[in-house]
């Protein structure tokens, strides 16, 4: 704004300068030029000297002062783009104390050197910003204030029309920053508190949070640690208003890499983060005192891992976003142990389960439960080996007990029923029907002594034609687990 009219000045300097002299003596005159200019005032010895007007055919007009053949002392002038100069001269040019009125209605009311705007003064831009300060060459240096209409205030250093040094800035949103600048913008050291209570307080680079800082959010959240652009980044920590603390890695404002989170409740994570959750190796414990070790994603144990209940029992093995699923080993607090598949968390496909008392399943499971072939050896040396449904013996199977007890044949609820075939400890041998676990319906006995008993029974005793003969052959099947 200030270059183009300070140019003006100095062209019309040159024009005067071409004057040419008059005869000795003072005398009040009007003299026209070869230029076109018109001079109308005061000579002493031929030269401009006194009071005079001086216009141009460009429309420049001068009304003031003149010292030996220049403009010197107090004056006015009007450039041809309508802008108009009042205050000192010397060598034609503004000079000490003057003000400006641009043609866009803005001015500038202060020290002028050698036709430029330079030293302290006023300025009112046409758009209502208005600066208060130290100037250079017509540009804002040294000290000074800026205020826009908006309510935006700048007070404090300037380098060559830019913010550049220390200052403090008032933002339209109630924003303040007290720091350090650099061509304009914030760099270096510098604290910025917004009007919802969000305060940073560190270094700048490039008008943004770089470098060391600390950053206090509007609810109370603490980060302290390094920023790269605006975001945090590198080794920090965060103190959360409600208690939580995370130490460790930020990338792009989230956490990433390493890192320990610690909640006010007990739970506490050890590992790896990525785009800020947790993801990859790690270690977490709950509240109840359970604790994880393994792989994660999105938040979740996935992959393989271990835990460790508070309770004292345990699991190792595989696990989908946060639920036990493949193979793995699980490990209760009574003793009872299982090796094998996991569905859903449940026992599910082929496993092997051992209680403390001797009792021992390998076979197949359903939905936590026995389902298809499997073989149990109980603690008392009884061996069941056959189909299972629902936990219990259903299907064919067969089972051995350790006083010579064997049955082979059909399953349902867990006892003998249908066709099968029982071998008593005392060498009698039933081949027939059962119901609820009892000899029913068509069955013959053979007994050890080389007897036989054919024909119909009922809730394990035989229905005869004629009178049986006498038996010591249990009635009923050994009982379900």
């Amino acid at each position: 704004m200030f270059g183009a009219s300070t140019a003006l000045l100095c062209a019309a300097v040159l024009v005067v300068g071409l004057v040419p002299a008059l005869a000795f003596g003072q005398e009040e005159a009007a003299k026209e030029y070869s230029n076109g200019g018109l001079y109308e005032g005061t000579f002493v010895d031929g030269k401009q000297h006194g009071r005079g007007h001086y216009t141009l055919p460009n429309g420049y007009v001068y009304d003031g002062e003149w010292f030996e053949g220049e403009i010197r002392g107090l004056g006015i002038a009007q450039f041809p783009g309508g802008s108009v100069y009042e205050g000192n001269f010397s060598k034609g040019r503004p000079n000490g104390f003057g003000k400006i009125t641009f043609a866009d209605g803005g001015t500038y009311e202060g020290d002028w050197v050698d036709g430029e705007i330079t030293g302290n003064g006023v300025v009112e831009y046409a758009n209502g910003v208005t600066f208060q300060g130290g100037l250079k060459n017509a540009l804002h240096h040294g000290v000074g204030t800026m205020q826009s209409p908006n309510g935006y205030v700048y007070a404090g250093e300037w380098q060559d029309g830019a913010k550049h040094g220390m200052g403090k800035i008032n933002y339209p949103d109630g924003a303040i920053y007290e720091g350090l600048l650099s061509e304009g913008l914030r760099a270096g050291q510098g604290a910025l508190t917004m009007a919802d209570g969000l305060v940073y307080t560190g270094t700048w680079q490039n008008d943004q949070f770089h470098g060391e800082g600390v950053l206090t959010q509007a609810n109370g959240d603490v980060y302290t640690g390094t920023f790269v652009a605006g975001a945090r980044e590198g080794e920090g920590s965060v103190a959360y208003a409600n208690g939580d603390t995370f130490v460790g890695t930020f990338k792009a404002d989230n956490r990433e890499g390493l890192g320990t989170f610690t909640g006010s409740e007990g739970y506490r994570y050890t590992g790896a983060w990525r785009a800020g959750k947790i993801e990859g190796k790690g270690e977490i414990t709950y509240p109840d005192g359970s604790v994880y070790t393994g792989g994660f994603l999105d938040g979740l144990p996935h992959g393989n891992g271990s835990i460790k209940y508070s309770d004292g029992g345990s699991y190792d093995g595989g696990w989908s976003k946060g639920v036990i699923q493949g193979e793995g080993r699980a490990a209760q607090s009574n003793g009872l142990i299982y090796e094998g598949g996991f569905v859903d968390a449940q026992y599910d496909g082929t496993g092997k389960m051992t209680y403390p008392s001797g009792y021992e399943y390998i076979g197949g499971w359903k939905a936590g439960k026995r389902s298809g072939d499997g073989t149990v050896k109980y603690a008392d040396g009884s061996v069941y080996t056959g189909e299972f449904l629902d936990n219990k013996r259903a299907g064919i199977g067969e089972i051995t007990m350790p006083d010579g007890f064997k049955y082979f044949g059909s399953w349902a609820d867990g006892v003998m029923h249908g066709q099968g075939v029982t071998t008593y400890a005392n060498g009698d041998v039933y081949t027939g029907n059962f119901a609820s676990g009892k000899r029913h319906g068509k069955g013959t006995m053979a007994f050890a002594s080389g007897q036989e008993q054919a024909g119909e029974w009922t809730n394990g005793a035989f229905t005869p034609k004629d009178v049986a003969p006498a038996t010591d052959t249990p009635t009923e099947a050994p009982a379900s687990e």
